[in-house]
């Protein structure tokens, strides 16, 4: 068989295409791809205006800051903040006839945690007595305009600003800071709230005896306080809705009673009587609390977070001195806002939550600072119970990905770097499922809290400690590891624990692991070799401990994990693709499969893409699951017997399973179509041949198939001698062999995979089979030549891959 050419990706045709101005835009599917078709000339006048806009937006954006303190300044703020919840939340719900749109949901998000940074930053004036629909418009509207200026005009023109005082502006550093800024601005959340309570949990458990030393709570007990508070926030809406049909309810079976009781009486009288009823009074008190009072956000009425934790969480208006400190940025929302410091508001005596993000973002790191001020001594062993998590979850969530695995941590090993001697080096873990060896190094640093805009260096520098150095770390036990067939690897006092050969793996993955949320960055990490952050040329898979626990939530069948780890590693080699989140990866998985191929195909006239958006199917997921729904997990759509074998595969204790799955997890949709259709037709001919009728196929996904019944039951050895007989016709050097069994009923039971090859045969064994597979490849050509004349061009029906005019249409 002749080897096979490398497949190149088909270049594919837009679904639409359109040009405005300077601009053409292509669309495939839902992804938009646009370029510049401006001149020089016309680039340079942009460019040109974009510098002499440059400080009128600055100066307009200044403006609108201050336009906000003032509105603020003189507007109550529990009615700002609570009007701004019940907006964003009735936004997220869903709430209203007309659908709400991201960019809508994140200008409502902005009515609550941005306000509230300014409450606590600007000197209250005299507040007015309530929030007029004229001062609601008026402030949603100069903050929407805000984020909007800073997000696209003031960027723009910053970056020609920028290029116009150094012409030899990095342009790759300009585009990590406009992201890194962007991001700032605009995400909140850094992981699922179906995930929040065991993310802190898991990092607070290791400082629980601290906790209820200093503040009278273990940690576990200190958790369920603050799941209180996202409980309330999050099921605010449903509980309201549910209260308010109750108490109708309620109220009306007990008006009927009174009103055949006291047939006098008028129905003010009547109502009135109705709350006479204690347990009336209080459904009622409780529904008008919560939807017209505070108590829905009120944190001692909900919670019983001790004092000195509530004063140490909470500003009160106009005391913090920072945000609003003369310099650059004053008031703007590219400093780190007082939300992140303090995510708790005191109003009148009251400690209130309205912000989930705020607060479950930055609580860790919050309740950090409060320990270490009121225990100095314990800084050290904070950083020590830290680092022991950070070491420990991961395998925690990687063993529930793969059950079984078997895991080393740490590992030890002797290896040479450099021209010195070889030494010793620890990697913080490996984990071998099937034919998968993945080397862990975790780092339980957090990454910088301080803004881009003034603060760049230390983003670059935390990426270098997260990202950059464990890579290389892992990178050095690859080495270290594919410098032998075989290599021993150790405890921590030298002794040999196993011995590892190369040969046993399909997969070697470097992971590298944070303890802190780096989704947004992570994603696109060997995107950032031209910052200076080189994390090799291994395959790579970095993510966070947030999205490891996302992924074992959704994942329930270890080898599809797999082959998503393959497909992911390869998606990060690639300069096609970058991505703002690791979601991103998986909702892309689910969607194009081999999406690597799927980037290559759409983007042939682009040097880069941004695909954004397939993250929907996991966040209506976890959406469900915070609802109490039972969704089914996101899965990629396969045919019913492909998703059988899958399911068999992922259960069974099968050798090659993992490489078998892989392999048909890897075929296309029309692929997958057909194979299961050669199964259905497998299963109909055994019934009518009483035997099973081979199925080769070539090129990138050969193999050749049988299909097993009991009307043809398995006969392993005739199957391999078939193969034998194919690959000799084909002059192949080995050849997969896949078979599936199913019962009377035509359920599978059994899928194997053998790697065939001819080696160890005598001269005469060999000689009989290629006899037969001479007679096989005429018979094929006599097949196709029955349905008509062979193209030239055609593939010779012989199976060699070549043409038919350089086969046997040449002998011919």
């Amino acid at each position: 068989m002749a080897k096979p050419k490398k497949r190149k990706a088909k270049k594919r045709a837009p679904d639409d295409y359109f040009a405005a101005g300077p601009m053409e835009f292509a669309r495939f599917g839902r992804i938009m791809v646009g370029r510049s078709r401006a001149t020089k000339e016309q680039h340079e006048a942009a460019q040109a205006r974009m510098v002499a806009q440059y400080p009128i937006a600055v100066r307009e954006i200044e403006e609108l800051v201050q336009s906000i303190a003032t509105q603020i300044a003189r507007l109550p703020p529990a009615r700002l903040l609570q009007r701004g919840w019940w907006e964003y939340s009735t936004a997220v719900v869903g709430l209203g006839k007309k659908a709400v749109s991201d960019s809508e949901k994140l200008a409502a998000a902005r009515m609550v945690d941005y306000v509230q940074s300014v409450v606590v930053s600007v000197k209250p004036g005299e507040y007015s007595d309530d929030v007029s629909e004229e001062d609601w418009s008026r402030l949603k509207a100069d903050v929407e305009t805000l984020f909007r200026r800073l997000t696209l005009d003031y960027q723009i023109c910053l970056t020609a600003h920028r290029q116009a005082q150094e012409p030899q502006l990095d342009m790759q550093l300009e585009a990590f800071r406009f992201r890194a800024e962007t991001l700032w601005l605009n995400i909140r959340g850094k992981r699922y709230q179906h995930h929040e309570r065991q993310a802190l949990l898991d990092v607070l458990a290791p400082h629980s005896a601290v906790m209820s030393k200093l503040l009278g709570l273990d940690a576990a007990a200190l958790v369920a306080e603050f799941d209180k508070i996202l409980t309330r926030l999050t099921r605010g809406l449903m509980d309201i809705a549910i209260d308010m049909k109750a108490l109708h309810a309620q109220s009306m079976e007990r008006l009927d009673v009174l009103a055949a009781e006291h047939p006098d009486l008028s129905i003010e009288a009547l109502m009135e009587k109705v709350f006479e009823d204690p347990n009336l009074a209080a459904l009622r008190d409780k529904f008008t609390g919560e939807m017209v009072g505070m108590d829905l956000f009120e944190v001692e009425k909900n919670t019983a977070l001790p004092k000195i934790l509530l004063d140490a969480m909470s500003y009160s208006p106009g005391e913090d001195t920072e945000f609003f400190a003369p310099g650059e940025f004053e008031g703007w929302p590219l400093r780190i806002w007082p939300v992140m410091r303090r995510p708790f508001i005191r109003l009148d005596g009251s400690t209130y939550c309205f912000d989930l993000f705020s607060l479950f973002d930055n609580v860790y790191r919050v309740l950090r600072r409060i320990v270490v001020e009121l225990e100095p001594a314990y800084k050290e062993p904070w950083n020590a119970g830290q680092k022991a998590a950070s070491e420990e979850l991961p395998f925690v969530y990687l063993s529930r990905l793969l059950p079984g695995a078997r895991v080393y941590r740490p590992v030890f090993y002797k290896w040479k770097v450099g021209n010195g001697p070889a030494q010793w080096h620890e990697a913080d873990g490996i984990l071998i499922y099937e034919d998968h060896l993945f080397v862990i190094e975790v780092k339980g640093g957090a990454f910088t809290y301080t803004s881009p805009a003034n603060d760049l260096e230390s983003h670059l520098s935390s990426l270098r400690t997260l990202l950059q150095a464990p890579a290389r770390q892992g990178g050095r036990f690859v080495d270290f590891f594919e410098s032998a067939p075989e290599v021993s690897i150790a405890d921590s006092e030298h002794n040999e624990v196993a011995k590892l050969r190369r040969g046993d793996f399909r997969h070697v993955t470097v992971c590298t692991i944070t303890l802190d949320a780096l989704s947004a960055l992570a994603a696109r990490a060997q995107h950032l070799v031209p910052l200076g952050i080189d994390v090799g040329q291994r395959p790579l898979w970095p993510l966070s401990l947030d999205d490891l626990r996302v992924y074992a939530d959704l994942f329930d069948n270890p080898l599809i994990f797999l082959h998503f780890v393959e497909q992911r590693v390869r998606a990060g080699q690639s300069h096609k693709i970058d991505l703002n989140d690791e979601m991103d990866h998986f909702g892309m998985y689910l969607t194009e499969n081999n999406y690597t191929q799927y980037a290559e195909e759409v983007s042939d006239s682009a040097d880069k893409m941004y695909f954004d958006g397939y993250t929907t199917p996991v966040n209506e997921y976890f959406s469900a699951v915070l609802a109490g729904d039972a969704p089914p997990k996101p899965r990629q759509a396969m045919p019913s017997r492909i998703a059988e074998i899958i399911d068999l595969l992922g259960a069974a204790n099968e050798p090659h399973r993992a490489e078998l799955s892989s392999f048909i997890l890897d075929g296309a949709g029309d692929w997958r179509n057909t194979l299961a259709s050669s199964i259905d037709n497998g299963l109909k001919e055994n019934r009518e041949l009483k035997r099973s009728r081979p199925l080769s196929s070539y090129g990138g996904m050969e193999m050749t198939q049988f299909v097993w019944s009991p009307d043809a039951p398995r006969n392993a050895e005739g199957a391999i001698e078939h193969t034998r007989v194919v690959m000799l016709a084909d002059k192949s050097a080995t050849r997969r062999l896949v078979e599936f069994e199913y019962d009377k009923d035509g359920k599978l039971f059994g899928a194997h995979l053998s790697h065939i090859t001819v080696a160890g045969l005598s001269d005469a064994e060999l000689e009989r089979l290629r006899a037969k597979g001479a007679t096989l490849q005429q018979q094929r050509i006599a097949k196709t030549q029955a349905k008509g004349k062979i193209g030239r061009n055609d593939q010779c029906p012989c199976g060699s891959g070549k043409k038919w005019k350089r086969c046997h249409g040449q002998r011919a």
